[in-house]
């Protein structure tokens, strides 16, 4: 009895770790399906908004390939989730078998109990054991064992009821479980065709790109001026910047301990600064590349563009100083925040809630966005760096939270 009660012992060791873990990763599955989810039913909210304007665009293909992406990862996850459920399942189906065994042998032990004591009624027999002792300390014992047959056979009722009961919440558990992996098969296969249904929009709007490429290709070139404009206006201002600290016979950037600690400040959020809006899509990479969609374009872009719901606010990416207000045509207003060394960018604004030396916070409000013709808005957003050598651009993309 007791070799047997250490291998239970042994075994429940190893496997509380083991559950544990397994409940980690479903809590985390479960949390990647709720944030695909609202990805899932943003790019819907805006790919009605483009569409509205029933002209085909490139910021609509750009949110269906995004919409096609998160289903897909959403199958995955599904797949993994119904992995999990059926180990989930055949564990508890386990435990169910190893309930109805031990209520079956617990039942039996106390059949045979029941079964003894009938057979030895007689009032007398527990004094004539005692008394027919060779010893006094015999006896004892024998009066002992008595009392613990007694303990023991209330105790075996007690674990049958127990046992019982288990059995009951683990059937539950089972049948609540096989209900939960329904649903998930039906979110699933309704999963599967929004996903086949998007790629045949895809491909549909895919052949009108090959026989619009010409003026699109030309949209992406006048994008291109855009960002131009934007670099140049946006250097010029740090170059005043610059220059006016010169004048105070500062460096290029605020050496103070104040401004050191803003640019560490920012550098340590790398990969962790919140989004300049609440939803939205990074439909315009960083760097110099051929466009994905139309070969015959290259795109030149200083940071990323960003789709999002029609006249979004913009919000500080980091606290900081709103050091320049731009107004530049066809990207609209342009603010620009320092952190130190850092200097974040924000265009394509049609109204702006700062001003010029005003000191900001992370989150607080920048401005509002531009809507474009296809019935969404686009942020354009850039992170700029003052060194000794000169001034750079970073990868904005790799500077957000994910």
């Amino acid at each position: 009895m007791i070799r047997r009660i250490k291998y239970i012992l042994i075994y429940a060791a190893l496997l509380v770790p083991s559950l544990f873990y397994g409940q980690k990763k479903s809590d985390l599955l479960k949390r990647q399906e709720k944030k695909l989810l609202e990805k899932i039913e943003h790019t819907k909210e805006l790919i009605t908004q483009t569409r509205a304007t029933k002209k085909l665009t490139l910021s609509e293909i750009n949110i269906v390939n995004k919409q096609i992406q998160y289903r897909q990862r959403l199958i995955d996850n599904y797949t993994f989730q119904l992995r999990k459920m059926d180990d989930k399942i055949k564990e508890i189906n386990r435990q169910i078998n190893s309930l109805t065994n031990t209520d079956k042998i617990l039942k039996e032990e106390y059949r045979k109990m029941i079964l003894y004591a009938f057979k030895n009624r007689d009032p007398n027999y527990k004094f004539l054991y005692i008394i027919s002792s060779s010893t006094f300390s015999e006896a004892f014992h024998r009066m002992k064992y008595i009392q613990y047959y007694k303990d023991y056979r209330l105790k075996q009722i007690d674990r049958i009821k127990k046992t019982q009961i288990n059995l009951e919440i683990k059937k539950k558990e089972y049948f609540d479980e096989i209900k939960r992996k329904k649903s998930l098969l039906e979110n699933k296969k309704q999963e599967k065709i929004d996903y086949q249904t998007d790629k045949n929009i895809q491909i549909i709007s895919l052949e009108k790109i090959k026989n619009n490429e010409k003026n699109l290709a030309k949209d992406l070139e006048k994008n291109n001026l855009k960002r131009k404009e934007i670099a140049k206006a946006v250097k010029k201002a740090i170059e005043k910047e610059i220059r006016a600290l010169e004048k105070l016979k500062k460096s290029k950037f605020d050496s103070s301990n104040e401004g050191k600690t803003l640019s560490k400040n920012f550098s340590n959020n790398k990969g962790r600064l919140i989004w300049p809006v609440e939803k939205g899509e990074i439909t315009s990479r960083y760097g110099k590349h051929q466009h994905h969609l139309v070969s015959t374009a290259t795109v030149d872009n200083n940071g990323i563009d960003i789709t999002t719901s029609k006249n979004a606010n913009v919000r500080a990416v980091f606290g900081g100083k709103v050091t320049s207000v731009l107004i530049i045509p066809g990207a609209g207003r342009v603010v620009m925040v320092s952190h130190g060394e850092y200097r974040t960018v924000y265009a394509n604004l049609q109204e702006v809630y700062v001003k010029k030396g005003e000191l900001i916070k992370t989150k607080d409000k920048v401005g509002k966005l531009l809507a474009k013709e296809s019935g969404i808005s686009e942020a354009h957003f850039e992170i700029w760096r003052i060194l000794a050598e000169g001034l750079n651009t970073v990868n904005p993309a790799v500077w957000l939270s994910k």
